[in-house]
C-alpha cells in the first residue's frame, strides 16, 4: 500500500536487505479469522477467505461505527435483561447492514446514512453522535419496549480513544482452555483478528507487526470484564470470568485479568484471512 511504501521505501523485504541488513522480518503466524462489528455490542460479521478488508488508523472499515444508546448512555449489553439482543443477526450487503431477528422482518440500514446528516446527539459522557433514522423502534421492539436509539460517529469509531485492533491467538485460547479445564467460544472475547500463531500468547510480545498490507504497533493487553460470561447465544454463566481471574495475569493499573492484545495502526492497508503476520520488532 502507499502507506507502507512511504514508511519503508517500497518492499519490506527490499528495505530490510538494502537499508538494514541485520533486519529480518520473521513470520510468526497468519490471520486465521477476521471479524468486524458494525454495531458495537451486537454480533460481528466474519470476513470470508479470499475477501480483503480495509484497515485504517481508526480501525477496520465499519468496525464499531454504530452503537446503541439507552437513557442517553451507551448500552451495556452485559447488563441482565438485555439478552434478547444476542438474538439479533448482523449481515452485510454491498450497500447496507442488515439486522435480523426471529420475531421481526429484516431491517436494512443503508451505508449511505453514515455519510448523512442524522440528528445530532450528545450522550451523558459528552461524546457527540448522530442518530441512524428508522432503526431505534425496531430494536426497541426486540427488547420488549425499552427505548433504544442507534447512533453513529462521523469521526469513526463510536468510542473515542479505543485502540482499534484486538488480536487474540487461536493457540492462546486453546492453552487457556487447557489450564481452565473447560472450553470457550472465541466470540466471547470479540477479537478483530484471530491469529494462528506459533506460540500461545505470542501477541503479548509483539511490538510491531505487518499484517497483510497494514503495519500495527502494540498498545496494551486487553483487560477483561463480564461480557466474557455471556455466550454468543446469550446464555449467562460465571465460569469464564472466574477462570480469567484465577489463571491469567492482571493489569497493574486496574487489577483486571488480561487476554488478547490491542494494536494501533501505523500504516493502513488491506487485510484478509490467510495473510501472513510478520514480526518487525519484538518488545
Amino acid at each position: 500500500s502507499s502507506g507502507i511504501n512511504a514508511e519503508y521505501g517500497g518492499s519490506l523485504v527490499l528495505w530490510s536487505t538494502l537499508v538494514c541488513p541485520l533486519f529480518r522480518p520473521e513470520e510468526v503466524g497468519e490471520v486465521g479469522e477476521l471479524f468486524v462489528h458494525p454495531i458495537r455490542a451486537l454480533q460481528p460479521i466474519q470476513i470470508t477467505p479470499g475477501n480483503s478488508w480495509l484497515l485504517t488508523p481508526t480501525g477496520f472499515w465499519l468496525d464499531k461505527r454504530m452503537c446503541m444508546l439507552h437513557n442517553n448512555e451507551r448500552l451495556k449489553h452485559t447488563t441482565k435483561g438485555w439478552e434478547a439482543l444476542y438474538g439479533v443477526g448482523v449481515s452485510l450487503t454491498e450497500d447496507s447492514v442488515v439486522l435480523s431477528h426471529a420475531s421481526k422482518q429484516d431491517l436494512v440500514i443503508p451505508l449511505s446514512v453514515l455519510d448523512g446528516e442524522g440528528e445530532a446527539l450528545t450522550c451523558s459522557k459528552g461524546n457527540s453522535y448522530r442518530t441512524v433514522p428508522g432503526v431505534g423502534d425496531w430494536l426497541t421492539d426486540v427488547v420488549g419496549g425499552r427505548q433504544i436509539t442507534l447512533v453513529y460517529s462521523p469521526e469513526g469509531a463510536v468510542v473515542p480513544g479505543l485502540d482499534p485492533v484486538l488480536i487474540i491467538g487461536q493457540n492462546s485460547l486453546s492453552a487457556f482452555e487447557e489450564i481452565a479445564g473447560h472450553t470457550m467460544e472465541m466470540e466471547r472475547f470479540r477479537p478483530n483478528i484471530v491469529a494462528v500463531e506459533k506460540q500461545p500468547f505470542a501477541d503479548e510480545g509483539w511490538a510491531e507487526v505487518k499484517v497483510g498490507e497494514a503495519v500495527l504497533v502494540f498498545c496494551h493487553r486487553c483487560t477483561r470484564c463480564s461480557i466474557t460470561n455471556v455466550s454468543p447465544e446469550g446464555i449467562r454463566t460465571d465460569y469464564t470470568m472466574n477462570s480469567l481471574r484465577e489463571k491469567r495475569p492482571r493489569c497493574e493499573k486496574t487489577n483486571k485479568p488480561v487476554f488478547g492484545s490491542y494494536f494501533k495502526v501505523k500504516c493502513s492497508g488491506l487485510v484478509k484471512p490467510g495473510d501472513k503476520i510478520m514480526l518487525i520488532k519484538s518488545q
